[in-house]
């Protein structure tokens, strides 16, 4: 199938590898359900966080993203198909989008809480408020985030799909 014949986000999925993601479920057609209410949620709060500024989280909007950069939108598949919040899940298309990490702020006691927030910059400086979650769960996300040292310094960069195999 050529990405161009993509239009659905279950093909869209399927041809980005994520097949077994849905498969997983006993249903895959209720695991697609799922990920359509997941994204409708997503896409309801970027509306009222970030009014006529908000990214379109649709299922047409994040196929035609899929088509123009499968690599980071694989990414967001995997985390998609996670139960994350619609929160964190913004901020990942967001950071897809060209936002950049400013700061992380992280607070965990075992077995008391966990608290985690993260401010986004553009590339012109502008900031989103933050981001935050207090599901622990919300923490994998992070695996999909680019690690590296620029000048010795500190930076998280990008937002990329986990090399999985599925078995």
């Amino acid at each position: 199938m050529n990405t161009l014949e993509t239009h659905s986000l279950e093909e869209a999925i399927r041809q980005s590898g994520g097949g077994w993601l849905l498969d997983l479920d006993a249903q895959p057609k209720e695991a697609v359900n799922h990920l359509r209410r997941t994204l409708e949620a997503v896409d309801r709060l970027a509306r009222e966080r970030l009014g006529g500024d908000a990214p379109a989280l649709t299922e047409s909007a994040v196929v035609a993203e899929y088509r123009r950069r499968p690599a980071q939108v694989r990414g967001f598949f995997q985390a998609l198909s996670g139960s994350r919040t619609a929160e964190m899940l913004l901020m990942a298309w967001r950071i897809i989008q060209g936002m950049e990490i400013k700061r992380i702020d992280l607070a965990y006691a075992r077995q008391e809480g966990f608290e985690i927030s993260v401010i986004l910059q553009s590339p012109y400086g502008d900031e989103d408020a933050p981001y935050r979650s207090t599901n622990i769960n919300d923490f994998a996300l992070f695996r999909h985030i680019g690690i590296l040292e620029v000048s010795g310094r500190p930076v998280f960069d990008g937002f990329y799909p986990l090399r999985v195999k599925a078995k």
